[in-house]
Order: C-alpha cells, then sequence, then structure tokens
C-alpha cells in the first residue's frame, strides 16, 4: 500500500520533469558548441552556482518577499473584488448591460500600458504597483465569475427556491458552489497576469525592488547568469503556487464536492 502511494506521488514528478530535462540537455548543448558567447549564454553550471550563491547571502530569499510584498495585496483585494462584483453582474441583467461594456474595453488594454498613467498620480510608488496588479487580476477574474454563475443549472436555483432560500443563501449556498471550477480557473488566470505584470512593473519602478528590478539591473551590468537565475526562480514560485495552493484549494473543494475525479487530475 505504502509502495504504491510513493509511486503515485513520484511518477507525476518524474513525467513532469521530462521537459525541463530536455531543456537543460539542449541548453548544454548549445552552451558547449558556442562558448566563445559564454559572458552572453552562461553554462547551466554557472547558472546553478549563481543560485546557490544568492540563496546563501540572502539576496534571492529578500527580492522574492519583496515580489510577493508587491502582489499578494493587491491580489487579494481584486480576487475580492471580482467575485463580489462578477457575482452582481451575473445574476443581475441591468447591473451587467451597464458594466459589461467598460469591462470590455478595459480587458483587452496590456495592464503595463495603465503604468505611466498611474504615475503621474501615485509616482513611483508601491501603490502605482498595486493599482497596476489589480487591474490586471481583477479583469482576468471577473470575466470568469461572471461566466460560472450565468452557466450554473437554473434547476439548481429552482430547487433551492422550493426549499425555502433567500437570495443570501441561494447565492453562498447555491450559486457560488456551482460557479465555483470556472471561478478557480479565474484566479489561476489572474495570479498568472498579475505575476507577470508584477515583474513589469519593477523593472520600471526600480526602486522598490524585487525579482524585476534584480531582472533588470542584472542586464545591463552583463550578469546574464543572474537573469537567467531570475527567471527560473519567477517559474518556480509561479509552480509551487499552483501546486501548494491552487491544487489543494480544488483537492479541498471541486474533488469533495463532486465536481472532479481526483484520479482525473495531474
Amino acid at each position: 500500500m505504502l509502495k504504491m502511494k510513493s509511486i503515485r506521488l513520484i511518477r507525476p514528478i518524474a513525467l513532469g520533469s521530462i521537459p525541463f530535462l530536455i531543456i537543460l540537455i539542449f541548453w548544454y548543448i548549445f552552451y558547449y558548441f558556442n562558448q566563445n558567447v559564454g559572458w552572453l549564454f552562461p553554462s547551466p553550471i554557472e547558472t546553478f552556482s549563481s543560485f546557490l550563491q544568492l540563496i546563501v547571502d540572502g539576496t534571492l530569499p529578500d527580492l522574492i518577499l519583496k515580489s510577493l510584498l508587491n502582489l499578494i495585496p493587491p491580489f487579494i483585494l481584486a480576487m475580492i473584488c471580482a467575485v463580489v462584483f462578477g457575482t452582481i453582474m451575473g445574476i443581475n441583467r441591468t447591473i451587467y448591460k451597464i458594466f459589461h461594456p467598460i469591462l470590455s474595453a478595459i480587458y483587452p488594454i496590456p495592464s503595463l500600458a495603465w503604468l505611466p498613467f498611474i504615475i503621474l498620480f501615485l509616482g513611483f510608488t508601491r501603490e502605482a504597483i498595486w493599482f497596476v496588479i489589480f487591474i490586471s487580476s481583477f479583469v482576468r477574474i471577473i470575466y470568469n465569475v461572471i461566466s460560472g454563475v450565468q452557466n450554473i443549472n437554473i434547476e439548481y436555483v429552482l430547487a433551492a427556491k422550493n426549499l425555502g432560500f433567500n437570495k443570501l443563501k441561494i447565492v453562498l449556498g447555491v450559486i457560488l458552489p456551482c460557479a465555483f471550477p470556472q471561478i478557480i480557473t479565474g484566479l489561476k488566470l489572474g495570479f498568472g497576469s498579475a505575476w507577470r505584470s508584477l515583474i513589469g512593473a519593477e523593472m520600471l519602478v526600480v526602486m522598490l525592488g524585487g525579482l524585476g528590478k534584480f531582472i533588470w539591473m542584472s542586464q545591463w551590468y552583463f550578469d546574464f547568469d543572474k537573469v537567467i537565475v531570475g527567471i527560473i526562480v519567477i517559474s518556480l514560485i509561479s509552480i509551487f503556487i499552483e501546486e501548494i495552493i491552487f491544487k489543494r484549494l480544488e483537492k479541498n473543494t471541486l474533488v469533495k464536492w463532486g465536481f472532479i475525479r481526483e484520479e482525473y487530475k495531474i
């Protein structure tokens, strides 16, 4: 039993590592045949050495902490606002007709396009970065919330009414649970968009530190091993949050409620 459980845990990790190993092999082959431009494209060994050094001297933990401080508050606020307002838009056609056009106008605009305008009012401050992150994640999340609410089976709502549920109980006990699969998808998309916008914003508002500033400054000093380290760390954090937070959330909600069968999850 224990052996089977270990295999179930190790197998997804092993399969998921295959693309990364292929990239690592091609990376080393490219470096081997182009060592004359090693200053521009460092070897995997040099990059790994820089990675360890930056961890030991405390640089990477400090950068990650600063970036998370720039990311988490506006993302949580955007998540709450998007779920609340998206639910209202999903169940109220008048509200939907009023606000859907403005959301459609904002949605295709890259979040960083707002940054110069935001800086005029907020300056080169953390609040400016927060505003960019909020816009970036809010518009991604709210579309999925609206879609999830509008596409639930109306029979569930009618059954709840017949059982004497009031409007608040219907929203909290029927509509939101049924829309939860798409809400989680929206949270994933919103987080990915927020993370990308954060790195770009930190490259422009460099005085606030973070991984974006680290990558931007490293390329100016031709420390391309550090640039690659920064990119790898960004990817690792994203994978960590996907596995630890979102998949656990899915397991404790969607799997538990029967929306997803756990054996089908990768």
